[in-house]
């Protein structure tokens, strides 16, 4: 009897084809964050709703032992904004998850082509898309397992001219030291020759 109910509480049918692809009700999903085992295959049958089927990714994160569901779309589809842009991802995991919650995205496979908007839009669109593609690294969303690490600076290297520089600073101290040297031992020849030893009780001339 309880198998039962359990079949009847099912809402679809998902089917994990790999350990990081599934379908639910015949789409294609991948899984590409699946933080703290989020993902509950059955908990999702249960929770799914078909209004979901729409967005690009879908997001299930956890509260107090309950599977909340919430979708994103792509930044470039005229029906995204603020709230369901994919690259806001980390904004509603710190503002609408609880802190360390177990999360899972699932990203559609085949999604649909995305529709040219007009000409204004599209600059404004491609503005901020190159602008966001200029900060992100190997994911379209961060998360708080994908951040970026900083990179550590390179030593700068000393410049040809600065090199060049330094070399015939070094030629020129050698020069002026062998200079000062020669100069001492001249001193020091010129200094011996000035001066006579005169013998015991010889007068001076």
């Amino acid at each position: 009897m309880q198998e039962v109910e359990d079949t009847n509480n099912k809402l679809v049918d998902v089917i994990k084809l790999e350990d990081d692809l599934i379908t639910i009700d015949k789409t294609q999903y991948k899984i590409v964050e699946n933080h703290d085992d989020g993902f509950n295959k059955e908990r999702i049958e249960e929770r799914y709703n078909n209004v979901l089927e729409k967005y690009d990714y879908i997001v299930g994160d956890w509260g107090y032992d309950q599977l909340r569901f919430k979708g994103f779309y792509e930044d470039e589809r005229k029906e995204s904004n603020l709230e369901n842009r994919i690259s806001h991802l980390e904004d509603y995991l710190l503002e609408y998850c609880n802190f360390g919650c177990a999360y899972f995205v699932l990203e559609k496979v085949k999604k649909d082509p995305i529709k040219k908007v007009s000409h204004r839009r599209s600059n404004r669109t491609n503005n901020r898309t190159n602008n966001h593609t200029n900060k992100k690294t190997n994911h379209k969303f961060k998360t708080r397992m994908n951040h970026a690490k900083p990179g550590v600076k390179k030593s700068e290297k000393p410049t040809k001219s600065h090199s060049n520089n330094h070399s015939n600073q070094k030629k020129k101290n050698k020069v002026t030291k062998r200079h000062v040297n020669n100069k001492k031992k001249t001193t020091t020849h010129s200094t011996k020759k000035a001066f006579k030893i005169r013998k015991i009780g010889e007068k001076n001339k």
